[in-house]
């Protein structure tokens, strides 16, 4: 399973103090890992790399890190954002020596052998979306979908009242996001109560699910929820949603909204109703809190949806986010289709 919410943090960076920061606590979740001083290490630099490259070339931005699972394995996800001038020609800075800022020019290349999967988006005078993967040593294998997240307290909260999880169940994969009502302790105690649930009933069908997860919350504040379950045989996504998750499936340039129905997961529910959407190869599924803004669209960022799920999650995060509650954005790739 992945699961988003405890261990994901944010490193405000906008001066050399907000390196240090970014290199210290995401040093921390290395430990927590269990990483070797070597592989800790190398993140280290990475993260010191990512956050340096902040501060020089668009002023101030954050770090966000998590932990990932694989296995037995344990790997430290880390996404870099800002809203500076961009990258003209990321072709260019890849290569070792190509410098805009008077550097030696070798960030991105040594971020590039340093790490796994680094992916970036960039928007000339809208900014630049990172991320990379650090892993303990060991083989892992590549899944039917990828998926990526932000999920982060609303500001001055210590926790944050989402959760979400993706898990893998026999031929099918379920993506499932809670957002507790309100926000702080109760509403994360609620919503990680549903995640709950769903681990333990995730052979069931999407509308049993949330039924398990509403006799979960009944103690609880509540919770708006909602599931989506792919099914890799047939190509099909079944969505049954309540209360105020927005969730959209993109498909060859088309994008569909998914249909939740009114209501409070614990409390009051009008029905638990299933939809069932065309996902094949290359789709791509988006669900968010009301803690992002619902006016965005994808056809405002060209090739957005080709690169890795959590750029794109991460660049809706940045672009829209409220600012008042807690916020989460999960996206989803049916794996398939050649990425550009």
């Amino acid at each position: 399973m992945t699961r988003g919410n405890s261990v994901q943090i944010l490193i405000p960076v906008e001066e050399a103090s907000g390196i240090a920061e970014a290199r210290r606590r995401v040093a921390a979740l290395a430990a927590s890992l269990g990483f070797d001083g070597t592989t800790a290490g190398a993140l280290a630099v990475a993260v010191t790399e990512a956050a340096t490259n902040i501060v020089k070339h668009a002023t101030r931005g954050s770090i966000v890190a998590r932990s990932l699972e694989a296995g037995d394995l344990r790997g430290v996800e880390v996404v870099a954002l800002d809203n500076g001038r961009g990258i003209p020609d990321l072709r260019a800075s890849m290569r070792d020596g190509h410098s805009t800022a008077g550097t030696a020019g070798n960030g991105l290349g040594s971020l590039q052998r340093m790490t796994t999967g680094l992916d970036i988006y960039s928007q000339a005078g809208k900014g630049t979306v990172l991320r990379f993967e650090v892993w303990q040593p060991g083989a892992r294998q590549p899944g039917a979908y990828t998926a990526g997240a932000i999920c982060l307290p609303k500001p001055r909260e210590t926790v944050c009242g989402d959760d979400w999880a993706v898990l893998a169940h026999r031929d099918r994969l379920i993506l499932f996001m809670a957002d507790g009502l309100g926000h702080g302790p109760d509403a994360a105690s609620a919503s990680r109560a549903a995640v709950g649930a769903v681990t333990r009933h995730a052979g069931l069908k999407a509308a049993e699910i949330m039924e398990a997860a509403h006799a979960v919350l009944r103690p609880t504040r509540g919770a708006a929820a909602a599931v989506a379950i792919l099914q890799e045989s047939d190509g099909l996504c079944t969505f049954c949603g309540v209360g105020n998750i927005a969730a959209s499936i993109r498909v060859n340039g088309d994008a569909r909204s998914l249909v939740s129905h009114n209501g409070i997961l614990g409390h009051q529910v009008r029905k638990m109703q299933e939809f069932q959407y065309p996902f094949p190869p290359g789709a791509v599924l988006v669900a968010h809190s009301d803690g992002l803004a619902t006016r965005w669209d994808l056809e405002s960022y060209p090739g957005l949806e080709n690169r890795h799920p959590t750029l794109l999650a991460a660049t809706l995060y940045r672009d829209h986010l409220r600012g008042n509650d807690d916020v989460t954005v999960v996206a989803l790739r049916a794996e398939g289709s050649p990425r550009t």
